[in-house]
């Protein structure tokens, strides 16, 4: 459930980047949360041609850190998000 203080940081499109993600933001000791959204045909090219992607969201005050959590990761997992 998304709250007025929550944000979405990013959309991830690989189900393993994702993982990875979760898990350095547990360690990171970022709340979190995900839902998964569908990708029409016309964005699909924008989203590495996902047909869904996780969205990521976590809280306003908490969201640099999430972001340099995400700077901090391989390009492995950074070429799998869209901001």
């Amino acid at each position: 459930m998304e709250l007025a203080t929550d944000i979405q940081l990013c959309s991830v499109t690989d189900v393993k980047a994702k993982e990875k993600l979760m898990n350095a933001l547990m360690k990171a000791g970022v709340p979190y949360a995900e839902k998964w959204e569908k990708v029409s045909l016309r964005k699909r090219k924008q989203y590495n041609r996902a047909k869904e992607v996780c969205v990521i969201i976590t809280h306003k005050a908490q969201a640099d850190l999430a972001r340099a959590v995400i700077e901090s990761m391989g390009e492995d997992v950074k070429g799998n998000i869209v901001w």
